[in-house]
């Protein structure tokens, strides 16, 4: 029983990775999903692409990768070195994008800087019935942050959480490469995260938005660092440095709890594998963790507020509008939402009841029409996840100021076309590299192997019942760079071996 549940797990999470892999890697190489106009509305269109180009360009990047191989370049590089260049290069031109590209926030980012400008001047406006915290409690943990430096650099000064973000965007980067490192024990796979952590400039874009999906990332990925270590060796204070690391990320964005689903099954799997209480435990401390950090940074709010936060918005309200049409895209943002909760008077009863009801029409409508939910579904996944920018552009067009010609043609010039375009070949490298590890490995792969996919997995299911859009799927693309790096290693290790078994079969045949 204990062997069939552990193969099935595993089994489950590989082969539902390989095929959602398989799903995108040919997507994205004949199609891109992309923005109609920037500056413009958040509107998806589709397009074909050249297949050529994208093989091409997957070609080049192999060759070179070949050709260092070859000359054992990688293996001379000073790991180290080079993971302290990346993680500052990464940081500083994150730092450099800020001070360049003059953005301002808008819509949400807007909304929460001011409340948390008046939450550092102990004003609890938007914390009254009706007003913005009430319906959006979750944005609680990253108002936090923000009034913590607003506090210290004094008013709302947006660059200092910009500046955070740049470090947080390094941070990503360096736990990453530890991750690859002790996930593969491979330092071709090593080199390889780094120079695809440069070549992944989402990164660098993101710097500017202020709302703190790089930061939550960054604790994330530190929360599984921290929890590899703990499997390793079984120390306590690993297990419960996760549960913090995790904690803090969900606080900032709560989408990571998809993480801490991640790491509670990865978890529960070891320790039946190794029948050992103390890797149960440690996901207990996870849960408790998570579960404490929110609810004592709420009681520390409703004790400076004197107002109840109560749970907002019912979530039947976001699955029901992610089932519908909208202008932005298939299960996109459309207003139900609010709208259906503003008009029942902020009641969470008549609410959830039209929410019900909208859930329960679109079941009867994909029923009936079982060609359209299809083509309905098929939209919604290829809109976030066949969207090689993942808004990186996009979150930087509400901009003012004086450019350099280089910043000016990256938000509507010529530079900005090459730079979705670069975006999408390397979306595509991405997609077939960890496709390729997957098959290469299938035999091979460990449940922490798995971690990243199952993650992704996870990260899928949950944004296809829920909103849609493709800034929510950048931490996931960021999480295929460890399998991408393993998977390019792989084939050059394939393609030196083959090397080397040609020159022995020639000098072979030679010798007879």
């Amino acid at each position: 029983m204990k062997k069939f549940i552990l193969r099935g797990t595993r089994g489950t999470v590989l082969w539902l990775s390989l095929v959602f892999m398989l799903f995108l890697t040919a997507v994205s190489l004949v199609s891109t999903a992309y923005f109609g106009q920037i500056p413009g509305p958040e509107h998806i269109l589709y397009r074909m692409d050249f297949i050529p180009a994208n093989l091409l360009f997957a070609v080049l990047v192999l060759a070179v990768f070949y050709l260092l191989d070859r000359k054992n370049i990688l293996e001379r590089i000073p790991i180290k070195g080079l993971a302290a260049g990346t993680v500052l290069f990464v940081a500083a031109a994150s730092i450099l994008w800020i001070c360049v590209s003059y953005t301002y926030p808008e819509a949400d980012q807007k909304a929460v800087s001011w409340m948390a400008y008046l939450m550092s001047q102990d004003n609890f406006l938007y914390f009254e019935p009706g007003k913005y915290m009430q319906v959006y409690p979750n944005q609680l943990g990253l108002s936090a942050v923000l009034e913590f430096l607003y506090r210290i650099t004094g008013g709302e000064n947006w660059d200092a959480f910009r500046y955070l973000t740049a470090l947080a965007n390094g941070a990503v980067v360096y736990f990453l490469y530890k991750i690859t490192d002790r996930l593969f024990q491979n330092r071709r796979a090593d080199c390889l995260v780094l120079f695809g952590s440069i070549g992944s400039i989402q990164i660098i874009l993101y710097s500017t938005f202020l709302y703190g999906i790089m930061l939550g990332l960054a604790f994330s990925l530190a929360a599984f660092y921290a929890l590899l270590v703990f499997l390793d060796g079984k120390k306590t204070l690993y297990g419960i440095l996760a549960g913090i690391l995790i904690g803090i990320s969900i606080l900032i964005k709560n989408n990571y709890s998809i993480f801490l689903v991640a790491m509670v099954i990865l978890l529960l799997y070891k320790a039946l594998e190794e029948k050992n209480l103390k890797v149960l435990l440690a996901a207990l401390i996870l849960v408790l963790s998570t579960a404490v950090l929110s609810s004592g940074l709420t009681a520390f709010y409703e004790y400076r507020s004197g107002m109840e936060l109560g749970s907002g918005m019912p979530k039947s309200l976001w699955i029901a509008m992610g089932m519908q049409e909208g202008e932005r895209a298939e299960g996109w943002y459309n207003d139900f939402n609010l709208d259906t909760y503003t008009e029942s008077g902020y009641d969470k009863e008549k609410s959830s009841e039209a929410a019900e009801e909208a859930i329960a029409d679109s079941l009867k409508k994909f029923a009936e029409d079982p060609a359209y939910a299809l083509n309905f579904y098929y939209k919604k996944t290829v809109s976030q996840w066949n969207e090689p920018t993942f808004e990186a552009l996009w979150i930087n067009q509400f901009h003012v100021g004086h450019f350099s010609y280089i910043v000016q043609s990256i938000y509507d010039g010529r530079l900005g076309v090459v730079l979705e375009e670069y975006m999408n070949l390397f979306q595509s490298l991405i997609y077939g590299s960890v496709l390729f590890c997957l098959w290469t490995k299938r035999k091979k792969w460990s449940m922490e192997q798995l971690f990243l996919p199952m993650a992704v997995l996870g990260g899928f299911l949950f944004h296809t019942l829920w909103e849609g859009k493709s800034q929510y799927i950048l931490p996931y693309f960021i999480c295929m760079l460890p399998c991408a790096a393993a998977g390019i290693a792989e084939a050059l290790e394939m393609w030196k071996k083959w090397g080397i078994s040609k020159i022995r079969s020639r000098k072979h045949a030679e010798e007879r």
